[in-house]
This record gives C-alpha cells, structure tokens and sequence, in this order.
C-alpha cells in the first residue's frame, strides 16, 4: 500500500512539472523568436536528419571555441576531422563543424556575428 502511495505521489510531482514547463513554454513573448527552454527529457533524435557544414578550420582549438559558443546558444553540432587525403591525393587539413539542417541559418547568424 505504501508503495502505491509513493507512485501515485511521484506521478503527481511529474504531472505538475509537465505542466509547469508547458506553462512556461506558452507563455513566452510573442517578440521572442527562439525563446531558450531548456529541456530535461529531450525526444529522441531522428537518425535521418541532414546535417549540413558550416564552418570549416585549419585549427581545432578554433572548432573548440565554436562548438562552446554553439552549446551556449543550445544548438547541436559536430566536430569532424577531414579525411587523409582529396581525389587529387592531396592531404586535407582541417576541423569541419556541421549542424542539423534545420539549425543552419541560426548557426550561419552566430559565425557571423564572431568577432574576427
């Protein structure tokens, strides 16, 4: 019995966080675009997102710092190496960062916004 006491109890705290938090999330100003809600249970990614790259350096202490200025502003990106060498056998140097698709304007606005 006690314990169909506890479950009902944490069902309850969740089911008022639940609506807090969509509370929260509609009552947002209209004059904010993109308000910064942060997610403790977040869906599942889709595997067959397109990400696209949008930032390309020769330098992966430089790809750190935007991949922190990304996580700041709560956007998804990746960090990659190039491959060893082009079609050409040329060898590729470099940090590639790409985003989700969906992510890529915003992202486009943030590297352009970086002091030089």
């Amino acid at each position: 019995m006690r314990f169909l006491v506890y479950l009902l109890l944490f069902g309850l705290v969740l089911y008022v966080l639940s609506a807090w938090g969509q509370h929260a999330r509609s009552s947002s100003s209209p004059k904010d675009p993109a308000p910064k809600a942060r997610r403790w249970f977040r869906g599942k990614k889709n595997p067959r997102e397109v990400w696209v790259q949008v930032y390309e350096t020769a330098t992966l202490e430089e790809a750190r710092s935007l991949q922190a200025r990304f996580q700041e502003e709560e956007l998804e990106c990746i960090l990659y190496e190039q491959g060893k060498i082009d079609i050409h056998g040329n060898p590729l140097k470099g940090v590639g960062i790409a985003v989700p698709k969906t992510a890529a304007a915003h992202a486009q606005r943030i590297i352009s916004n970086m002091p030089a």
